[in-house]
Order: C-alpha cells, then sequence, then structure tokens
C-alpha cells in the first residue's frame, strides 16, 4: 500500500507497507526456498545488502515500512535540466523477516537516510542514498554508507 501527499512547495511525503504471511495449507512441513520471502536492500529495507536481514535461507513471514519527503534539488531546475528528473529525499525503513510469524514485531530493524532520485524513463528511477543502519541482529548484513538501487518499486 503506498499513500501520498504534496505540498505547494514541491515537497512530497510518502508512506509505504508491505507484508506477506506463508501459510502451509497441508500437512507437509516443507517450505521451498523460492516460496519464502527475503528482506533488505535499496528497494525494501535500505541499509542493508541485498536480501541481507534474517539471514540466508529467507522467512515465511515478513512486513516493511517506509517513511520519505522528497523535494526538488536546491538549485534551479533549469540547471542542465536536472530538476526534470532528479528530487532529494529523506527516509525512514523499519522492517522484519521471520521464520515464526509471532515473532514478527520482536526484533524490527531501522535505517535511515538521505539522497538522489534518479527518474529513468516513465517507470523506472535510480537512487544514490547513504543509509545508516541503526537497529539490526547480529545475523544481518548491514550497508552503512553509500548503496544504489534501480527498479520499479522502492519502499
Amino acid at each position: 500500500a503506498v499513500v501520498s501527499t504534496q505540498s505547494t512547495g514541491g515537497l512530497t511525503g510518502t508512506l509505504n507497507l508491505r507484508a506477506g504471511l506463508l501459510h502451509r495449507t497441508t500437512d507437509d512441513n516443507r517450505t521451498w526456498i523460492t516460496d519464502k520471502f527475503f528482506c533488505g536492500g535499496p528497494g525494501s529495507v535500505r541499509g542493508f545488502f541485498t536480501d541481507g536481514i534474517g539471514g540466508p535461507v529467507g522467512g515465511t513471514a515478513h512486513w516493511g515500512a517506509g517513511l520519505s519527503l522528497t523535494r526538488p534539488l536546491p538549485f534551479s531546475p533549469h540547471i542542465w535540466g536536472l530538476g526534470r528528473f532528479m528530487r532529494m529525499h529523506n527516509f525512514i525503513n523499519a522492517g522484519s523477516l521471520v521464520s515464526d510469524r509471532y515473532e514478527l514485531f520482536k526484533n524490527p530493524r531501522l535505517s535511515v537516510g538521505s539522497g538522489l532520485i534518479i527518474k529513468v524513463g516513465n517507470a523506472m528511477k535510480m537512487e544514490i542514498n547513504y543509509a545508516v543502519p541503526l537497529k539490526y541482529e547480529a545475523s544481518d548484513v548491514v550497508n552503512h554508507g553509500l548503496q544504489f538501487g534501480i527498479g520499479v518499486n522502492f519502499m
């Protein structure tokens, strides 16, 4: 789910929420790794490497939330035409990935940061961010510093 609002000064606030639960419908306790969720990375919870939250085997339940504030570049948008396809943003991301759904909200991960959003065509965007993970577990693979992402779905 995405909720977005824009102010008169060019500021845009966006709240992104996502969640998933893998529930078995048979008595077979096997869960294939291709069915599992993975979390972390520039399109998910920034400040972590791709699939860097919760260990290498994924999980059966996850949630993620992102709050971002985007704004125009601090100089004239007509300089080299950059203002047409670039914006700055600040963000807060949180999320969790577990194999026991009752543990889902026990140890959420949290990161903050700032970056540059570059529009690529009509559907894609690139992000160059500086992210700082504030809350993480020992099993997580954190990416404190610069992070680059390209895609169609960012949190």
